[in-house]
């Protein structure tokens, strides 16, 4: 899956102080967001976390959303999935979408403001969702190979997209996700 490369963060990309900084506000969010949910989560109480001024917080991002939607994409492409190398097309296929669905698995409080904040207007978090979605797009279609066709590779897209509304809402835990979509996985490909 050497295709699969992560792109630079949609807003900018940033080296030095300034990317220490922007690392600091994504670990202060994870923080705030365990300490008091998304609902009272804000830029100054993040910025006030991180210890950088409000105005710094800010510069970087344009709203909560958009700073919970650059963690999320961090978190994605931060790691990989596991058995991509494999040449059955399931084990492949359950690699990514295991690896997909547990990015956050045991940060509910995160899972729920990424579910939210993707379905934001924010200009900056659209662009964050089309480069999360053509990410996405691009780890599944890699799994998938030649192995299948663009209907398998949607049918897979819109699975997982769903799955993931269930977990971001709270229905179902994400490891059970995890779970389900490795089921499903073996079931429906050939």
């Amino acid at each position: 899956m050497s295709d699969v490369s992560p792109a630079a963060p949609a807003r900018r990309a940033l080296t030095g102080k300034r990317a220490e900084t922007v690392q600091r506000l994504a670990d202060a969010t994870v923080e705030t967001l365990g300490a008091m949910g998304y609902d009272e989560l804000t830029l100054p109480a993040v910025a006030a976390q991180a210890g950088v001024a409000r105005a710094t917080a800010y510069t970087y991002y344009s709203s909560r959303e958009h700073l919970v939607a650059e963690v999320y994409w961090r978190r994605l492409t931060s790691g990989s999935p596991t058995d991509t190398d494999s040449p059955d097309v399931k084990v492949r296929v359950v690699g990514v979408l295991r690896y997909l669905a547990l990015v956050v698995a045991d940060e509910p409080a995160l899972g729920h403001a990424i579910a939210v904040a993707l379905n934001s207007p924010d200009p900056d978090v659209k662009l964050l969702r089309e480069e999360i979605s053509r990410y996405i797009h691009r780890m599944i279609a890699t799994a998938v190979g030649g192995d299948g066709d663009s209907k398998t590779v949607l049918l897979l897209e819109l699975l997982f997209t769903g799955a993931i509304v269930r977990a971001g809402s709270g229905q179902v835990p994400y490891h059970e996700i995890a779970d389900m979509l490795e089921q499903l996985v073996l079931d429906l490909l050939p």
